[in-house]
């Protein structure tokens, strides 16, 4: 009956020896995500007036321009709204992005030097 029984990857490795290749498989995992991950900046964190809301901004920096990033929030997880990869209006240098909520806290502008690019809705 022995031959029937469905054996797993570890069946017959030591303890050490499984737990040492846990640990490699996890670390392995990591530098992967830091790998694929870009670096980023939160240029703006702001709470809707009501409070019922939060949004952020950061730059992504994936080229030698940033992109931009939008994620706004109502409990605990962040919801990315808005991905922007390279904006090429104007030099970094001279760009001032901005985000802000309208005064009813419905809706959520994104604005590059005032001039409004984005708005989302709520």
């Amino acid at each position: 009956m022995d031959r029937f029984r469905k054996h797993s990857m570890f069946t017959g490795m030591p303890k050490g020896r499984v737990i040492g290749f846990l640990a490699l498989m996890g670390f392995v995992l990591f530098i992967a995500f830091r790998i694929l991950t870009p670096p980023t900046e939160v240029v703006q964190r702001i709470s809707a007036p009501d409070g019922s809301r939060e949004a952020r901004l950061q730059h992504v920096f994936y080229y030698s321009d940033p992109g931009y990033k939008i994620s706004t929030r109502t409990r605990r997880f962040w919801h990315t709204q808005l991905y922007l990869p390279e904006y090429k209006g104007d030099s970094a240098e001279q760009r001032k992005a901005a985000i802000r909520w309208s005064a009813d806290s419905k809706e959520l502008f994104f604005e590059i030097n005032g001039t409004p690019v984005w708005s989302e809705s709520f």
